[in-house]
């Protein structure tokens, strides 16, 4: 692949805090949502994303082993999408 396209983006309106409705919510959770928000803003299949990529700092317990894929399972990418972070 030579190119690559941004289609759509989304994110939460504040990231994990101590205060606010995220303090309880698992990372994977949330940002499986917003990927999800993404493509469907998008108006693209989920089995045609070929790559998801997550950035993230600073992970540990349930959230440290390969984020990005939980988040693209979690957000409707059949298991062939690779995804890394």
């Amino acid at each position: 692949m030579t190119d690559a396209v941004i289609v759509s983006t989304a994110r939460t309106a504040l990231a994990k805090s101590w205060r606010g409705a995220l303090n309880m919510s698992h990372p994977v959770a949330y940002t499986g949502h917003v990927l999800e928000q993404a493509i469907e803003r998008a108006r693209v299949d989920p089995a045609e994303v070929e790559d998801v990529i997550v950035g993230a700092t600073f992970l540990e317990g349930a959230s440290g082993a390969n984020v990005a894929r939980q988040v693209a399972l979690r957000a409707g990418c059949p298991v062939t999408t690779a995804a890394y972070r």
